[in-house]
């Protein structure tokens, strides 16, 4: 654990470790290095001070201040070129050290760990200390003189110098926190931001200023209204909404035929925290005793006034006639691909739309706020296209609590800091039947759809593989009303990835150890269809597998989130799924490149047949698959 870990650690706040390791290298061996040069540096020039001061005090006999002020300046005429070249260079190398150290203070105001105006202080006092140690060192600070005599004389001295650093200090400790307050560095979001390394974009409350209307949610209106689904997904069913700031409660009215349901929707906390732009209220109207395959009317009414209208359709109910369609994938980005298959969900038409993971790249940045509106508002286009509301299921990846967490470092989940993927997508009810407040929610869920049932997972990043959310998916499992239904499970980080990088914990062989030893036996053992795969950016299939082994009657995983986002290109030596392992028996299907893609699930209700559809972008058919209750068949067409 580095100290930038540590820090992190202390603050239960979202961080990347492996960002933090490598800063934390570089930020060493600069400092190190910085540093050593300025230790020579000063011994020089304080040695040749100290031998021209003790020649000019044996040649002038006069009072002790005199000699001090006679030989510095004839020590100044005589050695002027040399002592000032040097000092100058010390002067510019304390200064890069003062910089490394203000960038990591910036670096850590982005990610939210410390207030910005905390930085700003902060770089302030470093600055100033560095002048006073240039002032002492130059003014003879060792010498029994006065701190006023001594500034004088280093002023005089180095008078330019001096007053460019302290207007540099003044400037850096009040712009900064002005240019870097409420920073977000998101990914794969070319909307807004300025574009950095690796397809990360920065922004800040100055910039976005610029950029988004003065309310992204405008007072009086309903800015965006979309669904998540509970487990009984045939009857139940969360309407989320984000409104004005100034609409303080929300009802909704249900109606289909003559039946009519009115309630109070749940008001969500947001965080205050967020600048002006982004404020919004948020709530959440908890649907249920709905009936199976049903279009609802809803209204959402304010103070007697409908703000909006919109239809909801409910899933269908198990051993129903009626036919699933899921559309899924992992790792959507707002760029021209993920555009791309936004606009297929027309000609889809699903029942619901499934992503795995780095759903809008915020980051667990409350600040990137605006990611999930890009998000909502290229999905509700969609909405407007079929006249209904098309229900999300999300499991939680990397870029949605953090940059790289994972379980071994503390996340807390709050109203004010988020991260935003718990405020706006409830997935689970209370036991008493209502809207779990949003530190209550977790990361892994179930939904029961016709005759499917799915399990949403955490890949370690609030719940490690093992302990409370094993015992979980084991009740589950064991519930006997649920045996007759076809199981399959969908989580961030793949077991079987299509290129494997031992970079950090949650690419490591570690991980994908734990996910063998406790996931895959139980996968095994109750007989799951599929395995819905993220993360690495590719595509994807594996042959059925059981035992980690080519099984008629196995799991096949799919992957590996790739939903319109960068691919990465896989070197030969890490095509394994795990360290001296090739992979060329288990994957039937592999693309490493140019391989953004998206799965089409349909579920036929009359003869209990499964089929997967893989698809470009552009709606161009790849590959296709299918299962049957009785026995498993694959098919390529």
């Amino acid at each position: 654990m580095t100290i930038l870990d540590l820090i992190w650690d202390q603050s239960n706040k979202p961080y990347d470790h492996q960002f933090s390791v490598e800063l934390e290298k570089r930020f060493e061996l600069v400092s190190i290095g910085i540093f050593v040069v300025n230790v020579i540096l000063s011994i020089i020039i304080q040695t040749l001070q100290r031998r021209r001061m003790y020649q000019k005090i044996n040649q002038i006999n006069n009072t002790s201040n005199s000699v001090f002020d006679d030989s510095f300046q004839l020590f100044s005429l005589e050695k002027k070129k040399l002592v000032i070249a040097l000092e100058i260079i010390n002067i510019v190398l304390f200064w890069f050290l003062i910089m490394s150290l203000t960038s990591v203070l910036i670096g850590y105001s982005v990610f939210n760990l410390i207030n910005i105006w905390l930085c700003g202080f902060s770089i302030f006092l470093l600055g100033i200390f560095g002048i006073l140690i240039q002032i002492g060192r130059s003014s003879k600070f060792w010498e029994n003189q006065s701190f006023k005599k001594r500034y004088i004389n280093a002023a005089l001295y180095f008078k330019y110098i001096l007053v460019f650093q302290f207007i540099s200090v003044i400037f850096f400790s009040i712009f900064l926190p002005i240019a870097f307050q409420k920073g977000c560095l998101c990914v794969y979001n070319r909307a807004y931001g300025l574009d950095t390394l690796f397809d990360q974009q920065f922004s800040t409350e100055w910039t976005r200023s610029r950029w988004l209307p003065d309310r992204v949610c405008p007072k009086g209106t309903l800015c965006h209204i979309y669904a998540t689904l509970p487990e009984e997904t045939s009857k139940e069913v969360f309407i989320n909404v984000h409104s004005g700031s100034d609409i303080e409660e929300l009802n909704a009215e249900v109606k289909f035929k003559e039946d009519k349901i009115n309630l109070k929707c749940d008001k969500i906390p947001f965080p205050s925290s967020i600048e002006d732009r982004g404020q919004r209220n948020v709530f959440t109207c908890f649907l249920t005793d709905l009936k199976p395959y049903t279009l609802y009317d809803i209204d959402l009414i304010y103070q007697n006034n409908v703000l909006n209208s919109t239809k909801y359709r409910t899933i269908a109910e198990q051993n129903s006639n009626e036919d699933l369609i899921i559309l899924f994938g992992g790792d959507w980005g707002y760029q021209t691909n993920g555009l791309k298959i936004v606009e297929q969900i027309s000609k889809v038409d699903p029942d619901a739309i499934l992503i795995g993971g780095d759903i809008a790249y915020d980051n667990g940045n409350i600040h990137c706020y605006y990611s999930f509106d890009l998000l909502f508002s290229a999905f509700e286009q969609q909405y407007q296209k079929v006249q209904r509301l098309i229900p999300f299921i999300f499991s939680v990846g990397n870029h949605d609590v953090g940059f790289d967490d994972y379980s071994k470092y503390n996340l807390t989940v709050s109203d004010e800091k988020g991260p935003l993927y718990f405020t706006f997508f409830p997935q689970k009810k209370s036991i008493n039947n209502t809207v779990l407040p949003v530190k209550d929610r977790v990361t892994y869920n179930i939904q029961k759809m016709q005759n499917i049932l799915l399990f949403g997972l955490d890949s370690g990043y609030l719940y490690p593989h093992n302990g409370i959310q094993y015992e979980w998916m084991k009740s589950i499992l064991n519930n006997q009303s649920y045996t007759q239904l076809s199981k399959f499970a969908h989580y961030h980080v793949p077991i079987y990835p299509t290129c494997h990088f031992d970079d950090s914990f949650i690419n490591s062989s570690i991980n994908n150890v734990q996910a063998r030893a406790f996931w895959v036996p139980l996968f095994d053992q109750f007989d799951f269809v599929g395995a819905f795969e993220n993360h690495v950016h590719q595509y994807k299939r594996t042959f059925p597998l059981k035992g980690n082994k080519r099984s008629e009657n196995g799991t096949v995983y799919f992957g590996d989130g790739s939903m319109g986002v960068l691919s990465f290109t896989c070197p030969e030596v890490s095509k394994t799924y795990l360290p001296n392992k090739p992979f060329e028996n288990m994957f039937e299907t592999v693309n490493t490149k140019d391989c953004d893609h998206f799965w089409v699930l349909k579920s036929y209700g009359k003869n209990h047949t499964i089929e997967f559809n893989a698809f470009q972008p552009d709606y161009t058919f790849i590959q296709n698959s299918t299962y049957k209750k009785e026995k498993k068949v694959k098919q390529d067409l």
